[in-house]
């Protein structure tokens, strides 16, 4: 009886373009399964359902009363549906699933059976300085807002031209036309993602006397008739957050080669769509085979916003990754989460992303701040040809490791704040701060490489500006100290247990972030008294030819016992 009025319906939608809602009222004859029984809450709707024919039977009788079909006819096509249900369900214990039918573009690309290495990203610095300019270049019809020709185009062109200080929507603009040049396509949806929540995008401009939109990496030229460019679609999406991550889900799965990117506003507004995630996008290999590239940026840090736009809950990502705790096995996690620091690792994470012969979801705890941070931008040949993502960085400012008696691993955008404090500091030299820029796949081989540098270091600290019932603790803390030398262990640094993501009070946010940070420094002085000492100790003993004190053998680090990363250390 629904369908005339269906079909209708879909005519006047295709005819007027307006949207159309159907409103239809159904029921469950058997309650949530074969095994319930609702009449025991609800007997008086049910017996009036239980009295009446199931549609397969009422619509039988209306062909037998029509002489459409006869009695004969429909035992006979029930008998034939009934025996082959039970042929299917017998044939189902012997059944051997075959991968699934997948769209095209499939074909191309196959399932990691190991631990993949870093490639090569980078692309050449005279493509990219001219692929900058025309993301900012328009066309003269399109009368620009006078703020963004002077706080946003002029910096751009700028900055292109020394080469250094670019940031993070400049390396993001850099990416997404070079992978447009190259045959992909990318596509961008969420809360006012043309512009950026912060203001910082501005990927598509609008014109202020037609509202005409353009779009200026749409807008590059190819290098010959035979290059094909990819398009950049730039979708502002309403707050449906779980409709719009679903169908973004669904664009990665139908075409492996875009690049699909859904931002939001703030990255605690993710949790919207936590079912989306649960269920599909970091699930969906294991259960179905299904990989899919989507890549989520989540915008993430405490800078005063309060509790409901602070946290995209690192600690929820990192528990529905499978990357093993001990870490004696290769195998591919499910999903990637990271945290860049800079915009150069932003840039080759987004042209990893498609440039793999795989595809994992991408989940980045994307930046507020540091947007804009003087310290936070990269240099043209940091995305160079034969560059790559690091999923660890080393501290830049360490000139003698063996003079380090504590290292700060962090992740994120604290990295900032404590580096200040360490220049600040005149015991910084014998502090080291190591950013993790990619938790899963926790980057063992590559965390060991670079801590095993700091033989004398007795004091190891994660610190983080999350509570500690969040953020990314929990899941790096065991992972790390199982790396660790004999003797050590890792101490944590930063704020206690909260309910909530944070305070919802500015001046107390500030104060738990002076007192998280000044507590990494504390203690130094004797540490460096330690170090000191054994120096002393050691000089001693080579000048007099005696064997290694006690306390030189305390501080006397046996790297080399971890054997299952110092094996491979030197691969990366």
């Amino acid at each position: 009886m629904a369908i005339i009025p269906k079909n209708l319906l879909v005519q006047r939608e295709q005819q007027l373009l307006i949207d159309v809602v159907i409103d239809v009222w159904t029921f469950r004859k058997r309650g949530h399964n074969e095994l319930d029984e609702p009449s025991f809450t609800q007997p008086a709707m049910y017996k009036r359902i239980n009295s009446r024919k199931s549609i397969p039977a009422m619509y039988e009788g209306k062909l037998i009363e029509s002489g459409e079909l006869t009695r004969e006819k429909a035992d006979k096509v029930r008998k034939q549906w009934l025996e082959s249900l039970n042929i299917a369900f017998a044939d189902s214990f012997s059944c051997n699933p075959v991968d699934p039918t997948r769209p095209p573009g499939w074909s191309k690309l196959g399932a990691p059976h190991e631990y993949p290495t870093e490639e090569a990203t980078g692309v050449n610095t005279n493509e990219l300085s001219n692929i900058g300019v025309k993301s900012v270049t328009t066309s003269e019809s399109v009368t620009v807002h006078p703020r963004i020709e002077r706080f946003h185009i002029k910096p751009r062109l700028k900055k292109l031209q020394e080469g250094a200080g670019l940031d993070w929507a400049t390396a993001e603009a850099l990416a997404f036309g070079s992978l447009l040049a190259e045959g992909y396509n990318v596509r961008l949806s969420g809360q006012d993602v043309g512009r950026g929540t912060f203001s910082q995008r501005h990927a598509m401009l609008v014109c202020q006397e037609t509202e005409k939109v353009y779009v200026p990496l749409n807008h590059m030229n190819a290098d010959s008739q035979e290059q094909r460019m990819g398009k950049l679609e730039v979708v502002n999406s309403n707050l449906c957050e779980g409709a719009v991550v679903g169908f973004e889900y669904g664009v990665s799965v139908e075409d492996p080669f875009t690049l699909a990117i859904w931002e939001a506003q703030f990255g605690d507004f993710y949790n919207n769509s936590q079912t989306m995630f649960d269920g599909y996008i970091v699930s969906g290999e294991t259960k179905w085979g299904q990989q899919n590239g989507l890549v989520l940026l989540l915008p993430h840090g405490f800078d005063g916003g309060g509790p409901d736009h602070s946290s995209c809950r690192l600690e929820r990502h990192l528990q529905l990754s499978n990357d093993p705790v001990d870490g004696h096995t290769d195998a591919m996690p499910n999903i990637y989460v990271t945290y860049p620091t800079t915009p150069a690792q932003f840039f080759h994470l987004l042209r990893r992303q498609v440039k793999r012969n795989f595809r994992k979801p991408l989940i980045v705890a994307a930046p507020k701040t540091m947007l804009r941070l003087a310290s936070a931008t990269s240099a043209l040949n940091e995305m160079s040809p034969g560059t790559c993502f690091k999923p660890v960085l080393d501290d830049p400012t360490t000139r003698d490791p063996h003079s380090v008696k504590r290292v700060m691993v962090v992740s994120g955008k604290l990295y900032y704040d404590l580096a200040k404090l360490k220049n600040e500091n005149p015991l910084g030299e014998h502090v080291a701060i190591v950013r993790v820029e990619e938790l899963t796949p926790f980057p063992r081989r590559e965390l060991f490489h670079v801590l095993s540098r700091y033989d004398n270091a007795t004091d190891f600290v994660w610190v983080q500006e999350e509570p500690r019932n969040a953020g990314a603790y929990a899941f790096a803390a065991p992972r790390i100290k199982s790396m660790l030398p004999q003797h050590t262990t890792l101490r944590y640094v930063g704020r206690s247990e909260h309910a909530a993501t944070c305070s919802g009070v500015e001046t107390q946010q500030a104060a738990e972030h002076v007192q998280l940070t000044t507590e990494a420094f504390d203690g130094l002085r004797g540490l460096v008294a330690d170090l000191v000492i054994d120096s002393i100790a050691t000089q001693h003993e080579k000048q007099h030819d005696k064997p290694a004190s006690v306390i030189s053998a305390s501080v006397s680090h046996r790297w080399a016992s971890r054997a299952v990363y110092a094996a491979h250390s030197s691969d990366h």
